[in-house]
This record gives structure tokens, C-alpha cells and sequence, in this order.
């Protein structure tokens, strides 16, 4: 499918929205993780049947969004909050007339699609979870995530360019497997474009240790949900059983000879997912 860029805007942002398909087809949200872009999602995308539209937004500290001139009168970190972010994707879903999308995200796009799913299950037809969690369960374990993610945050603000924050960050185990991969010289490139202060904004407004905890919402879900994670990944495989067996209406899946960053490292796998969307919930379009 081809591809455009739109810029949808919202109240508090101008969202740049990367767009696949026709607008008159089911619409299936993108959501990308923590220093990505909406065309992280491109290889995915552009392998989908021509049955859906794809759309994939640059949230908020990342890409080309950017916060809107007619803004609320919240602080730049609440603009940058979780809640603040969701109400944003739910106006994009308004503004393309989609009462009902499918969704799905990865990392920090997948505790965001999470939050949406258990918010606003009205509007979403099934999603799919990657390499996520509900948040931290306790106030002590916030407080210390929230140390952690200002410390990060204190140390995009004293960069000048992306490039030795890059470096710095992807040198974490976590992303061991995904330093293996092919395409990951040339991701690590496009990220050394990324704005340094947007990202330390959306670490403080919607980091792990900032979101609200969702433990205690997943028994009323009612939206199909997957989760997913890769076998290499052990900390996000025991979260996305966890989250299943605490889920209704949920399956997990975990893929093996994979780690972390599952939209580049099992793109195939998650295409085919996504193209099950279409068949299992769709059956009437």
C-alpha cells in the first residue's frame, strides 16, 4: 500500500499521521515505541492486504507532532501525560470518522494501546500488545521508575543531538537481539533525527513510572486483546503471560528467537497477525 503523511489537529496537537490505504476501508492504529516514529510501522504496513487503512501517528515528543498553538492551558509535561496522549488518538479516530478501529502497539505504544483498549473499548474492535505492561503496581515502584525516567530525561536535555544518547541507550541488554538484526544500523540512524527535548518531555509525561497502573482495570476488559512478546525478551514474556491470565477475552503468544522490538524483529509475524484482524472481526465489511 502507498503512503502519505497528514498532519490531523487535534486540541493540543499537531499530530503528523502516517497514512496507508483508503479511507473508506477498517481502519487499524499504529502505535510505535518510546525515541520511533509512526513509519517504524512501514514494513508492516506496506505488507498488509489492501482491505485496510493503516494509520500510524508520531506521538507526542517524537517525530514530526508537535503541540498545537490553541492548546489547553496544561503544563507541558500533562500534555505529555498518557491520559492527555490517549484523548489525542481518540480526536484522530474522530477527525477520520472510525467509530471503531483495531489497535495495535508495541513498548511504550502497547501500555498506550493498553490504557485505550481498557478506556475506550467502544472504540476499538480487538487489539494486539507487544512487548508491554499495565504499568507498575505499587507507589514505591513508581516513585523509584519515576527517579529513574527523570535521570534518562536529565540526560536528553544535556545532549545537543540524539547521538551519544543512541548510543547509550541501546547498549541496555534489552536490546541485545535487536543489535543482531539487520535493519538496526539504519534504525539507529533515523533516530539520531529525533528532537531530544520532545523525548525527555514524553518520558516524564507518559514513562512507566509516571502512566496510572491498569492491574486492577484488566478483569472488566472487554475488547479481544493479544499479547505478545518474544522469547529472548524474559521480562516482557512473564509480563504478557501475566497480563493474559489476569485479561477476559485475551490470548497470549510468545515468539520464539526474538527479543524486544518485535515490530522490526518478527515483522512478518505480527503482518500476518494483523491480517487475521480483518478475517476473524470483519467478516461483515
Amino acid at each position: 500500500m502507498q503512503s502519505s503523511v497528514l498532519t490531523l489537529q487535534t486540541s493540543n496537537y499537531s499530530m503528523a499521521t502516517h497514512i496507508w490505504g483508503d479511507h473508506s476501508k477498517p481502519h487499524l492504529l499504529l502505535l510505535h515505541g518510546f525515541l520511533g516514529t509512526g513509519d517504524d510501522w512501514s514494513a508492516i504496513a506496506e505488507n498488509l492486504p489492501e482491505q485496510w487503512c493503516v494509520i500510524a501517528p508520531d506521538i507526542p515528543g517524537h517525530g514530526e507532532t508537535c503541540l498545537a498553538d490553541s492548546r489547553s492551558e496544561l503544563s507541558d509535561v500533562q500534555l505529555f501525560s498518557l491520559e492527555s496522549v490517549a484523548a489525542g488518538i481518540i480526536e484522530i479516530l474522530d477527525i477520520r470518522e472510525c467509530e471503531k478501529a483495531y489497535l495495535c502497539g508495541y513498548s511504550m505504544g502497547g501500555r498506550l494501546a493498553l490504557y485505550l483498549a481498557l478506556r475506550f473499548p467502544e472504540r476499538f474492535q480487538a487489539a494486539l500488545i507487544l512487548s508491554a505492561t499495565a504499568g507498575l503496581r505499587s507507589e514505591e515502584e513508581r516513585l523509584l521508575r519515576r527517579k529513574s525516567d527523570e535521570e534518562l530525561a536529565q540526560r536528553l536535555d544535556a545532549v545537543v543531538t540524539m547521538s551519544n544518547f543512541l548510543d547509550f541507550w541501546y547498549n541496555q541488554a534489552l536490546f541485545a537481539p535487536f543489535r543482531r538484526h539487520a535493519a538496526f544500523k539504519h534504525i539507529v540512524e533515523k533516530r539520531r533525527n529525533g528532537n531530544p527535548r520532545g523525548a525527555a518531555l514524553s518520558l516524564r509525561g507518559m514513562g512507566t513510572g509516571s502512566q496510572p497502573s491498569l492491574w486492577g482495570e484488566l478483569a472488566q476488559n472487554r475488547v479481544p486483546i493479544t499479547f505478545v512478546a518474544g522469547a529472548l525478551d524474559t521480562k516482557f514474556t512473564l509480563l504478557a503471560e501475566e497480563l493474559h491470565q489476569k485479561t477476559p477475552h485475551s490470548e497470549c503468544r510468545i515468539i520464539p528467537d526474538v527479543g524486544h522490538v518485535l515490530p522490526y524483529e518478527c515483522a512478518d509475524e505480527i503482518t500476518e497477525w494483523c491480517t487475521r484482524f480483518y478475517h476473524k472481526f470483519n467478516n461483515n465489511v
